[in-house]
């Protein structure tokens, strides 16, 4: 007899919390739980950083300024305003406020002030470092890249080390925007009484699952696999990588919310209506698949290929000699 097999749209697993981490305010428990989303675009920000640095790494003909780094930066900033606003979730939520109708629509310079403005002392130091004009000039930058508006002009960036072309950006502008995600998270790292917010970044291999702070794994892997990189190449960067001097509180010295107030909740263990059996079978599909591809078209090592926007050359060029000719005539 033929075994029946379970087919399951992917879709349906969109909405399953296993592992997602969630800050529940005590009195309202988890039902009000705010997402702690910013986490897990850090996550993502930091395995296209890698492949970024990688690809710095492994190039031999060329610069290559990575082909993920437009991606790497708008991963960096969506986490930024990601953590700014969960915080500002947690404060409204806490103090009956409404975070969508007073917040939400704002620059993510205002919300950022507003948190500035709840915690005072680390306000105080934020404001003093000059951070939210290099947030003001991260959002600038990322705007221009995602609405595509640049028409050539240079872009004076004063307080970053930004590409003055947004649209030419590479590895720098990525490690850009990442250290001024990481002093916004050290400065606001521990404004929740007794918890430290800064991401966790989970790091492994087929048997291990570790997970460790953001700046941590910064220090220990991207900075010196950078710094390793440029080196290879005889390359170096302006852009200054230290974070160790970076404002951060004492742990416990917010209390603006109480011991125990804000807890972090997670479900380790996975609701049974997304167990799926899964094949156990180790396969290489997408490399196989690559790998006919390139072979189809049957060009020989060593063959660099240019891009094909003209639809027909010995046409256009024809046309063109014959339409310069009757304009002189």
């Amino acid at each position: 007899m033929k075994q029946k097999v379970n087919l399951r749209n992917l879709e349906g697993f969109r909405t399953n919390k296993y592992l997602i981490p969630y800050l529940s305010l005590q009195r309202y428990g988890p039902e009000k739980a705010i997402e702690m989303s910013y986490t897990l675009y850090a996550i993502h920000a930091f395995y296209s950083t890698m492949e970024d640095i990688k690809d710095l790494e492994q190039q031999s003909t060329f610069v290559n300024n990575g082909r993920r780094s437009n991606v790497s930066i708008a991963l960096w900033f969506l986490a930024l305003e990601s953590f700014v606003n969960c915080i500002g979730k947690i404060v409204c939520l806490r103090n009956s406020q409404d975070f969508t109708k007073d917040w939400s629509g704002k620059s993510i310079a205002r919300r950022l002030g507003f948190l500035l403005d709840t915690f005072p002392v680390e306000g105080e130091v934020l404001r003093k470092s000059g951070v939210i004009a290099r947030v003001n000039e991260f959002l600038q930058f990322r705007n221009e890249i995602f609405h595509d508006r640049n028409v050539g002009d240079d872009i004076v960036f004063h307080k970053t080390n930004f590409s003055s072309r947004p649209y030419f950006n590479n590895q720098v502008d990525v490690f850009q925007a990442l250290v001024i995600f990481i002093e916004i998270c050290c400065g606001l790292r521990y404004v929740i009484n007794g918890l430290d917010i800064m991401p966790e970044i989970s790091i492994g291999n087929h048997d291990l699952l570790i997970f460790d702070k953001l700046d941590k794994l910064y220090n220990s892997f991207l900075k010196p696999f950078f710094i390793e990189a440029l080196a290879k190449h005889n390359l170096t960067t302006t852009l200054d990588l230290n974070i160790d001097d970076y404002f951060q509180p004492s742990q416990y010295s917010n209390i603006y919310f109480g011991m125990g107030e804000i807890l972090p909740v997670f479900q380790y263990q996975q609701n049974s209506d997304y167990t799926h059996p899964l094949s156990q079978e180790k396969t290489t599909i997408g490399a196989a698949l690559y790998a006919e591809v390139i072979a189809a078209y049957g060009k020989p090592p060593g063959h660099y290929d240019s891009m094909h926007f003209i639809i027909d050359w010995p046409k256009m060029y024809g046309d063109a000699q014959n339409e310069r000719k009757n304009n002189i005539l």
